[in-house]
Parts: C-alpha cells; structure tokens; sequence
C-alpha cells in the first residue's frame, strides 16, 4: 500500500493508507481507503507517538494519503503537545 513521511513543523507524519469494504455496504467490489496516520512530536532527546483518527474513507489511495496529510497538519496546527 501507498505511504507519505514527512517533517512538518517540527513534527514526523506518517500516513499509510489501510484499505477495507464498508461496514454499510459489505457487497461493494470496490475497497474505500482509510488513512492511519501517526505523528511523533520530539522534544531534545525525547519523543512522543499519538496516532490520530481520521473517521473518514476515500475512493482512492491517493485521496487517501491527501486526506490524512491535512489532518495530521490540522492537529499540529492545533498548537497540542503530546508531551
């Protein structure tokens, strides 16, 4: 599957895509795309994990890694420490 690392601000992103059949519509031939995606905020030595929910899906991997980059931009922008 497709994936994205980047730094942003400071801070890793990493979105992969994960692919599923719809809960809703389990007799769908075509696979709706998910994105995990994990930030890690580093501070001096130290270092902090938080996978964030993105709670939608979408019609092609690369709706999918889009998606998830501006939600990890989001919560970054959001100015929250995980630390």
């Amino acid at each position: 599957m497709k994936s994205h690392y980047e730094t942003y601000k400071g801070w890793s992103v990493s979105v992969q895509v994960s692919a599923h059949l719809s809960r809703i519509d389990i007799d769908r031939k075509a696979a709706d795309y998910i994105p995990r995606v994990v930030i890690t905020e580093h501070k001096g030595n130290a270092f902090k994990d938080r996978e964030i929910a993105d709670g939608h899906s979408y019609p092609t991997p690369e709706k999918c890694i889009e998606h998830g980059i501006i939600t990890a931009r989001a919560y970054i922008d959001r100015g929250v420490s995980l630390m």
